[in-house]
């Protein structure tokens, strides 16, 4: 987590994304802290790593308000 944060938090949301069901507390937690710091960061840390953009991901796991505040601090249009 320290010497690499982005490579640690793609793996966090990696985590929270995979699998049955959504771990919304490791996602909100990780995009709404980080994305005023890094978030681009580990947009493409996510991206290199799972040939999909976090976009995406975020978008195919989520729906409604929820969706669409998380795609909002993504950056998505």
């Amino acid at each position: 987590c320290f010497t690499c944060p982005d490579r640690y938090f793609e793996k966090v949301i990696r985590l929270a994304l995979g699998g049955m069901g959504t771990d919304e507390n490791s996602l909100t937690r990780i995009i709404t802290t980080r994305a005023e710091v890094d978030l681009k960061l580990i947009k493409e840390a996510y991206q290199k790593r799972n040939s999909v953009p976090l976009e995406r991901a975020v978008a195919k796991d989520t729906t409604r308000d929820y969706e669409d505040i998380l795609l909002a601090l993504l950056g998505a249009e």
